[in-house]
């Protein structure tokens, strides 16, 4: 009985540890100016939110390519390029915005794999672009 115990016990925590090495959860590296995004659950879905980028001049540092004029001063990191995704068969949907055009797109986020979690933003569809990005922590 004892032995049932232990190798069900093992056999929980291995599959907890798998399921969190599979979890969009956490910190991902962009491959475009080296963004750094945190992924965390909030308003009811998936989030993603700005916490460093390339070190860059001032231009780097604001929304300066918002389409709204009156935002271009507000500052990159903290802000989020999607907010309240929500689940679709394995993926997640909503908008993303993209502060490198100041546009906001239909996006689905899904994993590849445990570290590589991949972002597609549409204008409309088949007119997308793909990154994948790489897990941090």
């Amino acid at each position: 009985m004892r032995t049932f115990l232990l190798v069900g016990a093992l056999l929980l925590a291995a599959g907890a540890s798998a399921a969190e090495q599979a979890s969009p959860y956490g910190q991902w590296r962009t491959p475009e100016r080296g963004g750094l995004i945190e992924v965390s659950q909030c308003d009811g879905g998936l989030c993603g939110k700005i916490l460093g980028g390339s070190s860059g001049g001032a231009e780097d540092k604001f929304d300066r390519n918002n389409k709204n004029p009156a935002l271009r001063g507000r500052p990159l990191l903290g802000m989020y390029i999607f907010r309240g995704l929500k689940p679709a068969g394995g993926s997640w949907k909503g908008t993303i915005y993209n502060p490198n055009d100041g546009g906001t797109y239909a996006a689905t986020v899904s994993l590849r794999s445990p570290g590589e979690l991949v972002v597609k933003g549409c204008l409309v569809w088949p007119l997308c672009k793909t990154q994948v990005w790489a897990k941090v922590k």
